[in-house]
């Protein structure tokens, strides 16, 4: 079978499950009512539909930015959230949440500004370190983020410490990663940002694979490694920081998909990034399906389902690269 072929049947086969998913729920659904004033009509587009919409740009946009961070830092467990952006992100929530900020700038919530913001803070330290230290090296950026991942974190906790109970409650929600979205809001904050993502990917995958093979390699071929490395860092955190502020850190996809991915596509970049996003959505919408239906009427956060199972796979890829050492 031709690679066009195969990378068109995966691409066929997600569009169908991502179809699938929105009718899928504790209630049963009458397709003929879907276009009328029915409740029905209301639950599918103005719930579901979004809902799974949501689900699949969130989780390819995780997947790709676990792709790129591997490939950049020749670590094949780097995820989105390794450089300390999510918990900058989630401090800023949190902080948002503690002083109850329900307003909105541009129609943009204020506790999704703060969050972003929060992202953007690790970013700049993290920077900072590099500029101090004048090192821009992969050893010094992923350090950095280890530490500014345990400050964000240390923060966190500070603050769910000062919160009352009814806060800290949705604190602890938020902090597990859930997509509850209703209508098109969020998806129309995200949708640009996916859009442009995916497509700087696409459009960078020459230089993604001159830098997968080394640092001399791609500086050799006229690559000037530090700049790029810090060009996609700068992305894909921001991009982080935007989803995380919207669902809360949700785990593993950005670890487990690149790997699944690199199964099906081992010879092309440009079809190794569609069919990491196109396996990062449907797993993430697969998971909220499952998050929203195990245990009616109660929902389990969506990062708890991708928690439970990313975990075993993660103690598998770091023993099976562990066993290729020895």
């Amino acid at each position: 079978m031709k690679s066009r072929t195969k990378y068109l049947i995966i691409s066929g086969f997600g569009l169908l499950i991502i179809m699938l998913i929105p009718f899928l729920g504790i209630i049963d659904l009458d397709i003929s009512k879907l276009f009328s004033n029915d409740p029905d009509s209301f639950i599918f587009w103005q719930l579901r539909f979004p809902r799974t919409i949501m689900a699949f740009l969130v989780g390819s946009s995780l997947a790709l930015g676990g792709l790129i961070f591997q490939n950049i830092f020749k670590n094949s467990l780097a995820t989105p959230y390794t450089l300390g952006v999510s918990s900058g992100a989630a401090a800023g929530t949190v902080a948002a949440l503690k002083l109850n900020l329900a307003l909105s700038i541009f129609g943009i919530n204020l506790v999704y500004i703060a969050g972003f913001l929060g992202g953007i803070l690790s970013i700049l330290l993290i920077l900072g370190i590099a500029r101090i230290t004048r090192s821009y090296s992969v050893y010094t950026i992923l350090m950095s983020g280890v530490a500014i991942n345990f400050f964000f974190s240390a923060f966190i906790l500070l603050l769910q410490y000062m919160v009352d109970i009814t806060q800290t409650i949705s604190v602890l929600r938020w902090l597990m990663g859930s997509i509850s979205t209703s209508g098109y809001k969020d998806i129309l904050i995200l949708l640009p940002i996916w859009i442009f993502f995916v497509a700087t990917a696409i459009l960078l995958n020459k230089e993604l694979v001159l830098i997968s093979g080394g640092e001399n390699f791609a500086a050799t071929r006229g690559l000037d490694v530090k700049k790029f490395r810090i060009l996609l860092f700068i992305i894909v955190s921001l991009i982080t920081g935007v989803i995380v502020s919207i669902t809360g850190p949700i785990g593993f996809i950005g670890l487990i998909v690149p790997h699944i991915a690199r199964q099906f596509v081992k010879d092309d970049f440009r079809f190794l990034v569609i069919v990491t996003v196109i396996f990062g959505g449907i797993l993430l919408a697969v998971a909220d399906l499952l998050a929203r239906t195990l245990i009616p009427p109660a929902e389990i956060p969506v990062g708890v389902i991708t928690s439970f199972f990313g975990a075993p796979f993660f103690l598998f890829i770091l023993i099976t690269s562990l066993r290729k050492k020895i």
